[in-house]
């Protein structure tokens, strides 16, 4: 029967690769998220732009004017925050991706190892049932010869 001397540590390695999947699919939900909230200011920023084009020419006061110079400004604010949470997150995506496939190449390196460990173990057995029937056909013809 065939038993891998490392199994445990293949077990370690399948359960890592599990935790850093898990690991980029959070990142990624986080930076697709922040993408929508930075999406939305922007159209925010859209609205608030049609809205003062639309008041300029029906005349508005120069209260109204600062009112939407100091929205829209916040808005841009938010929108740059936003841009740089994205590019932290994007960077957290790649690093979590590049800490996948590491863990996935040293999985498959275990996985090859035993694979042909068991390649190994076969060519044993098979060699093992050789001699065997060689030991009974050797012992049958002696057996003839002797009778003869």
């Amino acid at each position: 029967m065939f038993k891998f001397e490392l199994q445990p540590v293949l077990a370690l390695k399948e359960k890592l690769e599990d935790h850093k999947k898990r690991e980029l699919g959070v990142a990624n939900t986080r930076k697709v998220k922040l993408e929508s909230e930075k999406n939305t200011l922007m159209g925010l920023h859209d609205d608030a732009y049609n809205e003062i084009c639309r008041q300029y020419q029906e005349g508005m006061n120069v209260n109204q004017l600062k009112q939407f110079n100091y929205y829209t400004a916040h808005l841009n604010k938010q929108i740059e925050k936003k841009e740089l949470e994205i590019v932290k997150a994007t960077k957290e995506v790649n690093q979590k991706r590049n800490e996948l496939l590491e863990a996935v190449k040293q999985r498959k390196i275990l996985e090859n190892l035993k694979e042909i460990k068991f390649e190994q173990f076969k060519g044993e057995e098979i060699r093992a049932e050789n001699q065997i029937v060689d030991e009974i056909i050797s012992y049958k013809y002696g057996a003839v010869k002797r009778s003869e």
